[in-house]
């Protein structure tokens, strides 16, 4: 895939995140390899750098935000709201 054509790429899945807004959208493709598609998987997910910047507690309730603007605490109530009104969304969570 050349430049241009991941940029055209990354403009797509970013207006198709807006349009889609976190609807559950039915998985319509074959299974085999279409020879000049492009097969593309969004998958949600959290990451955080416990440790790096800021101790566990930091990074939990979101203070000291002028090394890094983070709060897990509101991560996973929202997380947690959205799986429960949708249970055919999934969610990864690395960090425990």
């Amino acid at each position: 895939m050349n430049n241009r054509s991941a940029i055209l790429c990354l403009i797509l899945v970013h207006y198709v995140c807006l349009i889609v807004n976190g609807e559950h959208i039915k998985y319509k493709t074959g299974s085999n390899i279409v020879e000049g598609k492009l097969n593309v998987h969004l998958v949600p997910h959290s990451h955080d750098d416990l440790g790096w910047q800021k101790n566990v507690d930091q990074y939990y309730v979101g203070s000291n935000n002028s090394i890094r603007g983070a709060c897990v605490e509101n991560v996973l109530d929202s997380v947690v709201q959205s799986l429960l009104r949708d249970p055919n969304r999934k969610f990864v969570f690395a960090e425990m």
